[in-house]
């Protein structure tokens, strides 16, 4: 595993991240507590210690499978107010968000704190106001860094412009995938003049926002076993992918989700030698990530995750 500095932080974080999304767990879900924590521990044991979490009940995930597979310790998380730069009353629930995962962790301070910019597109001042309710809460000691997270590509001249003015961002997590690579045009040279870190999302579910929601199947979701362990000498698209977005000049780490051994393992080796050039040059059929009827009949029958087996279903009727 190749470790890389966080921006000012000063943190050394995994190349590989694992993302704050997963699909259900429990009884009717994607897999059980022990087999979350199971894939936990064997991310941790690759060398993987940068955790992204989003939503309240992924963090209290996060920390059942800290708790169940005794890791953790050593390993840098991140939390995030879910889009909340767009909710109209952030100001009223940004210190309860903070510290209803500071609860579920057992932290006293959040190591890393992030607030989503959100689809509702917010301007300058806005962000601005936001960056400066964090320092606040940093300066009490509750948060030690912080941060925005946006995968609104309309807003990234937004975000550059806040790194100029107020110079309060320790570190993003945006949107970069090589279908959308816009960032590495303003907001990321911006970002490493300032020290800024930088941490990419989107690896492999290229698209998303509110006009993409009844699309919300990876454009890398595999439909047969056979299909889930590459041949020793290639890399699937979706470990070419992920190769090509570390490879970009400034990231520290990116983030996909992982939900199954596999996919860990698979990412695992992707970013085991990065020094060979990704290869993008069959990536045209992905650029539209709609499956058709067949596709998605496929999906629909044999996809392992429920969740894209039940979205499948409702995108065929």
């Amino acid at each position: 595993m190749e470790y890389r500095t966080l921006g000012r932080t000063g943190l050394r974080v995994s190349t590989l991240g694992l993302g704050g999304h997963t699909y259900p767990v429990g009884p009717d879900g994607f897999c059980t507590p022990e087999e979350r924590a199971r894939l936990v521990a064997r991310l941790e044991a690759g060398g993987v210690n940068y955790f992204d979490t989003t939503w309240l009940n992924e963090v209290e995930l996060l920390a059942d499978s800290f708790r169940r597979a005794d890791v953790g310790e050593g390993c840098h998380v991140s939390l995030q107010f879910v889009d909340g730069v767009s909710d109209p009353a952030w100001r009223e629930k940004l210190r309860g968000e903070l510290e209803s995962r500071l609860a579920l962790l057992g932290y006293s301070q959040a190591p890393l704190f992030l607030m989503g910019v959100g689809n509702r597109c917010p301007e300058l001042g806005e962000i601005v106001a936001a960056l400066e309710a964090m320092a606040r809460l940093r300066d009490e000691g509750l948060i030690r860094w912080i941060g925005l997270s946006c995968h609104e590509i309309s807003r990234f001249d937004a975000l550059a412009d806040a790194i100029e003015q107020a110079d309060l961002i320790d570190y993003l997590m945006i949107r970069f995938n090589p279908k959308y690579p816009q960032a590495s045009e303003r907001l990321f040279p911006v970002a490493r003049s300032r020290n800024v870190g930088i941490v990419g999302m989107k690896a492999f579910c290229w698209d998303c926002g509110p006009d993409q929601w009844g699309r919300r199947i990876s454009v890398f979701e595999p439909v047969e076993a056979s299909g889930r362990t590459p041949a020793p000498a290639a890399f699937t698209a979706a470990q070419e992918s992920l190769r090509w977005v570390l490879q970009q000049p400034g990231l520290a780490t990116t983030v996909p989700a992982m939900n199954a051994p596999w996919e860990a393992e698979q990412n695992l080796r992707a970013v085991a030698d990065l020094r060979r050039p990704a290869d993008v040059s069959g990536f045209a059929p992905y650029l539209d990530r709609l499956w058709g009827p067949a596709q998605l009949t496929a999906l629909a029958h044999s996809a392992e995750s429920a969740a894209i087996r039940q979205r499948a279903e409702a995108l065929l009727r």
